[in-house]
């Protein structure tokens, strides 16, 4: 089933990355305006405003190519999606190498649009954390899974549009994203207990501890923190997406790991 993922992965990763610097250099992501530019790095003359923070994102895009590569050489045949499935298993992999691009936009280029892309970057993986658990729990089919992935994406969007003034600024997107992300574990958790599936919780242990280790270093790298240096070219927020990289790598690790029914 997985034989050409890691080509299909490739071929969709250098197609994207083209696409990506053809956007940078053409100007297709508009005016600058200083978007993401709190996070500590000071803007470089050229094409890449944030060197550090745009480049750390090439981590999302190895670990979906090693993915890819994991699943197209693997010899042992589970019973699970990401091994019976046709998409889904491509899906994931095309889905990280993305987060990278999505994520980068933002830094390298300071505009509303890579803004845009980069709030995507969270949507895409919360989406599919949501979709997959759910899917596999109700045994739904690949194509109510594309279905329902879309429309996480577009509620997602539509929510990311809403801000709040609450003495902070809250942004409605960030918390359906937070939402998402629960209620993916909470299906995975029924997943694990009501369907008895076989699988090793420990790389979901691994993932958690990973992305929370994430979020404690990305408070580091906001402007004004003691802990930023802007001309530096190591920055917390670059940490942050390395070792959010690590995550999706580890949430692989769980998915492939499940087996058949006790």
């Amino acid at each position: 089933m997985n034989k050409y993922t890691f080509r299909i992965t490739l071929i969709a990763t250098i197609v994207v990355i083209v696409l990506f610097y053809i956007a940078l250099i053409s100007g297709w992501f508009g005016i600058i305006n200083g978007n993401g530019s709190n996070f500590c790095e000071a803007a470089r003359e050229g094409i890449i405003k944030q060197p550090s923070n745009s480049f750390s994102n090439i981590g999302f895009v190895i670990s979906g190519l090693y993915c890819a590569w994991i699943l197209s050489n693997t010899k042992v045949e589970k019973n699970n999606s990401f091994y019976t499935n046709t998409i889904i298993p491509k899906f994931y992999c095309i889905i990280v190498v993305l987060l990278g691009p999505c994520s980068m936009a933002m830094h390298a280029t300071e505009t509303s649009l890579g803004g845009l892309f980069d709030m995507n970057s969270m949507y895409l993986f919360a989406a599919f954390m949501f979709t997959y658990s759910v899917v596999r729990y109700y045994k739904l089919s690949s194509t109510i899974f594309i279905i329902t992935y879309l429309m996480c994406l577009v509620i997602c969007n539509i929510a990311g549009q809403i801000t709040y003034e609450l003495g902070i600024d809250f942004y409605l997107g960030s918390a359906v994203f937070g939402l998402f992300c629960v209620l993916g574990m909470l299906y995975e958790f029924l997943n694990f207990r009501n369907r008895r599936i076989n699988i090793q919780f420990k790389y979901a242990v691994y993932c958690s501890l990973t992305f929370l280790l994430a979020f404690y270093v990305w408070h580091f790298g906001w402007d004004g923190h003691c802990y930023c240096h802007p001309n530096s070219w190591f920055q917390w927020h670059g940490v942050w997406h390395l070792l959010c990289s690590l995550s999706t790598f580890f949430m692989f690790k769980y998915y492939i790991s499940e087996n058949s029914v006790k």
